[in-house]
């Protein structure tokens, strides 16, 4: 009796422990933390494949992109130093749409979702996209302007308000920075 209850604690924790390796949070994108350093990711996602935009010798330096064992890209990193292994990561861009905050939010979220949980901080108009950033929140998102109504869509000096943005528009891009 004594070995069933200890196999389903370990299965509880397991599970914790696997729930929480795909979990946005205040410090983390699953295991990635600020301190965590470039030649770290392969220990990080051992079941995942790494390809840097630069490699030196058997060290990635730059961005490194994340596959799954599909090959379906799950992230973009990139450290604060470009030129060096052994820097800590500075952001990181979250496509694969498994990677969620505790409130689901995530990369296949539409704005409408993410304004009902967080409170947006800023709108910021680009040439192609509206840059929205979230009160207390380590991450902001971007909007393709395609999203938005027609009559502001070129308009790239105005300034664009909440109201603009439909709640069923797409997110183009999350991000997530230490």
């Amino acid at each position: 009796m004594k070995r069933l209850y200890f196999l389903v604690i370990l299965a509880l924790v397991f599970n914790a422990c696997n729930d929480n390796a795909m979990i946005i949070d205040d410090t983390s994108v699953g295991p990635l933390m600020e301190t965590t350093r470039v030649f770290e990711l392969a220990k990080l996602f051992p079941g995942d494949s790494l390809a840097g935009r630069r490699i030196e010798g058997d060290s990635l330096i730059g961005e490194v992109e994340l596959y799954d064992a599909e090959g379906k890209i799950r992230l973009i990193i990139f450290p604060k130093d470009e030129t060096d292994p052994k820097s800590e990561l500075s952001y990181a861009r979250i496509i694969d749409p498994k990677f969620t905050t505790k409130n689901g939010i995530g990369a296949a979220s539409t704005f409408g979702a993410l304004k009902n949980q967080y409170e947006v901080d800023g709108l910021d108009n680009a040439i192609n996209a509206v840059v929205v950033s979230f009160k207390d929140t380590p991450w902001y998102v971007t909007i393709d302007k395609k999203e938005l109504p027609e009559n502001i869509r070129y308009d790239y000096a105005s300034k664009i308000e909440l109201a603009q943005i439909p709640d069923e528009a797409k997110i183009k891009y999350f991000f997530y920075t230490w």
